[in-house]
């Protein structure tokens, strides 16, 4: 445990030194705000740039990593096939989800920062993304209608947990779990080594955490981990 704590600390600060590097050779006026266009660079640029501008509240500078998202999609329950991603950012882990097999009818996005709202529906057509904040989507009109058309399975977030308050982290897990029936799942990554969700906070809603992977390819490198409710809570 000691080594991995070491090791992901290490990687924070190597993100910092990566960010500042990047924010050098990356020209944002040659990189076109379309949406249209499936460029992983573009993406790159649009995240880093809500990152320099909101760098608490983004939980990294770039999009999660190709390898990091296919723990994220093998983490969620076999069959699962409705399914809320929350903090969407430029797509990343969307895309994987959609090429699991997640149908676009299937899936809803959900995002606060409105640039980054306004590049997902630009980028998923036919997609449904809300601009809403996590805390409160069990009250939200348009992921309420989502949840009753046909129960939700799981829900994925990219959300930072780990660096919100208790009261956060209850807010969204508890709306989380409103949306889905007994069985459902959170799958969440986080780049600390341990469960980002405060032992108060599980035991207040009866939750259990199970440690799903754990991946060296990502800036910084995550574990990725499942929440369900204990049997006597669902």
């Amino acid at each position: 445990m000691m080594h991995l704590e070491t090791l992901q600390l290490f990687a924070l600060l190597v993100t910092a030194f990566v960010a500042i590097w990047l924010f050098r050779r990356i020209d944002g006026r040659r990189i076109a705000f379309a949406a249209s266009v499936d460029s992983q660079r573009a993406e790159l640029w649009i995240f880093f740039r809500q990152w320099l501008s909101r760098p608490l509240s983004t939980a990294a500078f770039s999009p999660s990593s190709r390898f990091l998202n296919r723990r994220m999609v093998q983490a969620i329950p076999p069959g699962a096939r409705r399914v809320i991603e929350l903090g969407a950012g430029t797509g990343a882990l969307t895309r994987a989800l959609m090429a699991h097999g997640i149908a676009v009818d299937d899936l809803l996005a959900i995002e606060f920062n409105p640039s980054l709202h306004r590049y997902l529906t630009r980028r998923f057509p036919g997609l449904t993304v809300v601009q809403a904040d996590a805390r409160a989507m069990d009250r939200v009109p348009e992921v309420l209608a989502f949840a009753r058309r046909v129960p939700v399975q799981a829900v994925v977030s990219g959300l930072g947990l780990l660096s919100m308050s208790r009261e956060a982290q209850y807010s969204i897990l508890s709306s989380a779990f409103e949306l889905m029936p007994g069985n459902g799942s959170f799958v969440q990554f986080t780049y600390g080594p341990v469960t980002p969700v405060s032992r108060e906070v599980m035991r207040a809603l009866g939750l259990r955490a199970q440690r799903q992977g754990f991946t060296l390819c990502n800036l910084p490198p995550a574990s990725v981990y499942v929440f369900s409710r204990d049997a006597e809570s669902a």
